[in-house]
């Protein structure tokens, strides 16, 4: 009897064995390549060297977008929610009802509903990569006993995040010095630790664990949300709020070559694709400890227009990828990119199929950055918006929806607009390229309505601003 239970185990142990090197096998014939997309928190170009900046705090990052893909023009909404929700559904604001930012964890009512939008990361853990988020996430509230599993839900295996939330609770606004940060569900103690670090840790030990299978990290960053604090680079230095932000930054970039230096040693960064985008403008001095705008410098003046603007400075942001062997080096597109491309896009470097029944607005630019042909042509325009006002652009001219036209060619800082000038009436390139962008923006439906109401300070000033122009209006039709 004895020698029949030794028997059946060896021959268990056989097959474990066996499963064990058809899994190994299986795992290094995918030679699929890596993801990791890190979304920067609140700074625009103004403060990268590598898109005309003459700040001075982004070398890492400056390098990757030498020695990989640059894109010119990159369209953001300019708010954070709108921003995430898009990139993480490929879905325009319109198309699904988010146009308005909105912060779960603080505001309650609505949140990300797995049920209505499928997120990047369940497609491509649905195709045999292993997804991961570390970093900031606040479209769910994730204290709410509803939504306490939303990241699974939404296709992330693993996760180490600030999940913010209401006030009053000792996560609200808790991100940086002794953070609340949560690890696959547990609570981390953090005395003493600065969560930018924390975040950047475990992704560096989440790449060696799943080195062997292709995977997909989306760094959420906490930096350089405000409000405006001394690193461990600073700490103890007497900083003024802007001399704060820039160390912020700064760290930022340390920390993302960090990443550089981990994908180096363990052998991944030829197969590893890395994705860098801010998901709005630089906040220009909103805190309200600031005294001084926060923006960087470009051609000798300090930017004054970012988060929550239309304008370029709010919404066209960088967009860098860098792989040594797949995207290649100093090479620099201005093919108009928004961020509902991101979805189809790491859908297709994933060969991973698309979600049947949802309308995805974005295309993927997976050729650009692989340097293959296109197999139709680029779309001649991006759009995005904020409530009910949206913009569209050609590679020259923009358009609002409430009518302003600027050449932004000659313009970028939109000081003209050419709506009612002589020349949107004599020049015939301005005059087409206004009628192709009208169309575009008349071919558009209406918002789509989402089951709540937006709860945002930004959404109530909306409600409150047409309210008064409504009661205004009545006035003036009084007798």
């Amino acid at each position: 009897m004895k020698r029949l239970i030794q028997m059946i185990c060896f021959v268990f142990c056989l097959l474990a064995m066996q499963q064990s090197m058809l899994f190994a096998a299986k795992a290094k014939a995918d030679n699929r390549p890596n993801i990791i997309f890190i979304l920067l928190d609140n700074v625009g170009k103004d403060w990268f060297r590598s898109y005309g900046s003459q700040e001075n705090q982004t070398p890492n990052i400056d390098h990757l977008a030498y020695t990989g893909l640059r894109f010119r023009n990159c369209y953001v909404t300019p708010v954070c929610s709108t921003t995430r929700h898009m990139l993480l559904t490929g879905r325009y604001p319109f198309q699904s009802g988010w146009h308005t930012h909105h912060d779960p964890a603080i505001y309650g009512g609505g949140y990300f509903d797995w049920d209505r939008e499928v997120c990047f990361a369940r497609i491509l853990r649905d195709a045999g990569y292993h997804t991961c988020i570390s970093g900031k996430w606040q479209i769910n509230d994730l204290f709410d006993p509803a939504q306490n599993d939303a990241l699974k839900k939404h296709g992330f295996e693993e996760h180490c995040i600030f999940p913010e939330g209401k006030k009053g609770h000792p996560a609200h606004k808790q991100r940086y010095w002794n953070p609340y940060v949560i690890k696959n569900g547990q609570r981390m103690e953090t005395k003493g630790k600065f969560g930018p670090d924390i975040f950047t840790d475990y992704l560096i030990e989440y790449m060696k664990t799943h080195r062997d299978r292709p995977f997909c990290a989306y760094y959420s960053a906490i930096l350089t949300h405000i409000p405006v604090v001394s690193t461990p680079h600073n700490l103890g230095k007497e900083l003024t709020p802007r001399e704060k932000f820039a160390g912020m930054l700064n760290y930022s970039d340390h920390l993302i070559g960090r990443l550089v230096t981990a994908m180096d040693e363990l052998g991944i960064r030829d197969n590893t694709i890395l994705f860098i985008v801010p998901d709005n403008g630089t906040d220009n001095g909103t805190d309200q400890n600031a005294e001084q705008s926060l923006g960087g410098r470009i051609n000798g003046r300090v930017s004054g227009e970012g988060i929550y603007s239309l304008k370029e400075q709010g919404i066209n942001m960088p967009l860098i990828v860098n792989c040594p062997k797949l995207v290649g080096s100093e090479r620099i597109s201005d093919d108009l990119i928004d961020v509902s491309d991101v979805l189809p896009t790491l859908a297709d470097l994933a060969k991973a199929p698309l979600p049947k029944g949802v309308k995805i607005n974005g295309r993927s630019f997976a050729p650009q950055i692989l340097n293959q042909p296109l197999k139709t042509p680029w779309r001649p325009w991006c759009l995005t918006q904020y409530y009910k006002q949206r913009v569209v652009r050609d590679e020259r001219f923009k358009l609002y929806s409430t009518g302003e036209f600027y050449d932004l060619s000659e313009d970028p800082l939109e000081l003209h607009n050419l709506a009612n000038s002589n020349r949107i009436k004599t020049d015939k390139v301005s005059l087409e390229s206004y009628a192709q962008l009208r169309n575009v923006l008349d071919s558009l439906p209406e918002n789509s309505k989402l089951p709540w109401e937006f709860r945002s300070i930004s959404a109530r000033r909306i409600r409150a601003e047409e309210a008064r122009q409504k009661q205004a209006g009545d006035s003036n039709l009084k007798p």
